[in-house]
């Protein structure tokens, strides 16, 4: 009798078992390795902002110029390198995309790709309207930025260019490298003059090198 209850038990544990299935795990979410980084010398001085060091990390924005159709809107992309208890960050622009806003409210993944892999050698431009700008802000919080119509030697290249997605969007990872002048309009009240005096300062920006990421 004990034998038949504790076949019976045993059985009844067996198919109990069976019933139990593996817990579903929730499949992973894709993740994008993104890393920045900045590096210059300015005014020939070493100068860099290192990500999660006092804070810096990369930031990123865009500014978009909707258009009434049949005109094609513009949007260009920022990426900067600042932290919430430091003055001092740098930021580069790149501009600019045309898309059509009546079809989506963001170019799509195949306009941002292209358009990040066919301006690798963009021109200096104000605002990044059609081209490249950079902007450096210091510990004053007093900002330079470079300018189209500066008569010095600017280059500027993109380099590593890699589209990556994730929950939270679409990213163009890059390296830009580039030397230019930024300049800051800087008011000065002289005495021997009755009202300020508006002077354009300049610093130079050499062997510098960003990595960093746009978001579409």
């Amino acid at each position: 009798m004990k034998k038949r209850v504790a076949i019976v038990l045993g059985l009844s544990i067996m198919m109990f078992s069976s019933c139990i299935k593996d817990p579903v795990l929730p499949a992973a979410e894709p993740s994008a390795d993104l890393y920045s980084n900045f590096y210059a010398e300015i005014n020939g001085a070493a100068f860099e902002l290192t990500e999660n060091v006092v804070g810096y990390t990369n930031v990123t924005s865009k500014e978009q110029v909707f258009a009434i159709s049949p005109d094609f809107s513009t949007a260009a992309y920022f990426s900067a390198m600042s932290s919430p208890s430091v003055f001092t960050s740098v930021k580069v622009g790149l501009g600019s995309v045309s898309w059509n806003a009546n079809v989506s409210s963001d170019p799509s993944l195949a306009v941002f790709n292209d358009f990040m892999l066919t301006n690798t050698l963009p021109v200096y431009s104000d605002s990044a309207l059609i081209g490249f700008e950079f902007t450096y802000t210091g510990a004053d919080e007093r900002e330079w930025k470079s300018s189209e119509l500066s008569l010095n030697i600017q280059d500027v290249e993109f380099t590593g260019i890699d589209q990556v997605s994730d929950a939270t969007g679409d990213y163009s990872s890059f390296t830009c490298s580039f030397n230019c002048y930024a300049y800051s309009l800087n008011p000065d009240s002289l005495a021997i003059l009755p009202i300020a005096v508006n002077h354009i300062d300049s610093i130079s920006i050499e062997n510098a090198l960003y990595q960093g990421w746009f978001k579409r």
